[in-house]
């Protein structure tokens, strides 16, 4: 079951990384098709507010689970 628990670890901490760039991306995207106000408030809360505590959350939480933190829980 550690395996099986530092796997998911692994695989937490490269989503975390992996869907800034994602976001970032998306952002540019959704904003150049339609560059209104809206469209940039919402992609800045975004990027700004939840992205940060979206990614940070994943790879915190998938290091502790590659240090074995998690272990000893069922």
């Amino acid at each position: 079951m550690s395996v099986i628990k530092r796997i998911f670890g692994l695989l937490w901490t490269a989503m975390g990384v992996g869907i800034i760039p994602f976001i970032v991306m998306r952002a540019m995207q959704e904003i150049g098709e339609k560059p209104t106000e809206e469209n940039w408030i919402f992609w800045s809360i975004v990027i700004v507010v939840l992205m940060p505590i979206i990614a940070f959350s994943l790879i915190a939480f998938g290091v502790f689970a590659l240090k074995g933190e998690y272990n000893s829980v069922a």
